[in-house]
């Protein structure tokens, strides 16, 4: 009898745990999210190294996209339809992308070609912004979800303007577009 109750209550803590986490809501500031293991890649002298990274004031004043996904073949390519469409949308410098990457969720034994990589886009693109959250916090404080992926933006103020857990279709991804020029416009 003690063990269902037991298997109940933890579910019941589980719950409640996830219900705590605070998802991008529209309209809000974001929910900070600090990353301490790891954290943001940077280039210095051709030297890489780490720095803490917050999500706390997070480039105001632009237009600032974050995508975040798992360190994964499944999840890479989630959001990469539309950051290649910000590509053509944008000139260099009008908005900030953030790209939070997921160690936790690379499969083993792959951490080595997943840094590799990480570290040759971090040369061709010294000003971009990427992060690696070691533990895989974000998924669990931003309520991610079971994929663990997020694309959020943000106004330039930090208020969030768009969320989403998945891929965008090509409508979503116009109309996301077009809200980012309307907020930049005002």
């Amino acid at each position: 009898m003690a063990f269902p109750r037991l298997i109940s209550s933890f579910a019941a803590i589980l719950f409640c745990a996830n219900a705590l986490a605070d998802a991008p809501t529209v309209d809000a500031p974001l929910p900070v999210l600090a990353i301490s293991e790891r954290g943001e890649l940077t280039l210095t002298d051709d030297e890489f190294s780490f720095i803490p990274w917050t999500s706390e004031g997070a480039d105001l004043g632009k237009v600032h996209v974050i995508q975040y996904f798992g360190a994964n073949l499944k999840n890479k390519d989630t959001f990469k339809p539309f950051t290649d469409l910000l590509q053509t949308s944008f000139e260099p410098g009008t908005i900030s992308v953030t790209t939070i990457l997921n160690l936790d969720a690379a499969m083993w034994g792959t951490t080595g070609m997943v840094m590799s990589e990480l570290e040759k886009n971090k040369r061709m693109l010294p000003e971009a912004s990427m992060i690696v959250d070691e533990d895989g916090i974000g998924v669990t404080d931003w309520n991610l979800g079971d994929a663990g992926t997020g694309l959020i933006i943000l106004d330039e103020k930090g208020i969030v303007k768009y969320f989403s857990r998945q891929a965008l279709s090509e409508a979503e991804m116009a109309s996301t577009i077009q809200l980012m020029r309307n907020t930049m416009t005002k």
